[in-house]
């Protein structure tokens, strides 16, 4: 397995792998403490123009600030912004 640094770490490929597909989906991901306990970040990937990943943008908090339902708000907000940047430096999102 993974090596695992809280309770919510995903230290299992198998569960790792299904949340790669969710982000994928999504455009946005989560770590929901499972590097530092109380703490929650929301990033996303800035591409480049052979769909790459060369950056991100991300937003991270305390639990207590960012809850489950901030997060359905800061998501998308942290989204478009990787998405703004990256069409500004001519990138493209991959397929």
């Amino acid at each position: 397995g993974l090596e695992r640094f809280t309770e919510n770490t995903l230290s299992d490929i198998s569960a790792l792998a299904r949340d790669l597909v969710v982000i994928k989906l999504r455009g946005w991901s989560v770590d929901d403490e499972e590097r530092h306990p109380g703490m929650r970040c929301v990033a996303a990937a800035i591409f480049n123009e052979f769909g790459e990943p060369i950056g991100g943008v991300s937003v991270s908090g305390p639990t207590v600030r960012v809850t489950p339902e901030r997060l359905a708000e800061i998501g998308p907000l942290v989204h478009d912004a990787a998405a703004a940047v990256t069409m500004m430096i001519g990138g493209i999102r991959p397929a």
